[in-house]
């Protein structure tokens, strides 16, 4: 009997350490899919890549440019 129960224990410990799938961050994930729009080249960007200028969405890539 003991033996089945460091065995199960043995075969526990692989899977928690090994088998088991890391948490996602549901923080990164939301912060993907906000999506807006540049309202000079009217392409869709990340939020962190944009710009808030004179109350127009700028992306980085425009506002480098101009």
């Amino acid at each position: 009997m003991g033996k089945i129960i460091i065995l199960l224990l043995i075969i526990g410990a692989i899977y928690y350490f090994f088998i088991k799938k890391p948490k996602v961050n549901n923080e990164e994930k939301d912060e993907s899919q906000d999506l807006i729009l540049c309202d000079k080249c009217k392409t869709f960007y990340p939020k962190n890549e944009i710009k808030k200028i004179d109350g127009k969405n700028i992306c980085k890539e425009c506002y480098a440019n101009s």
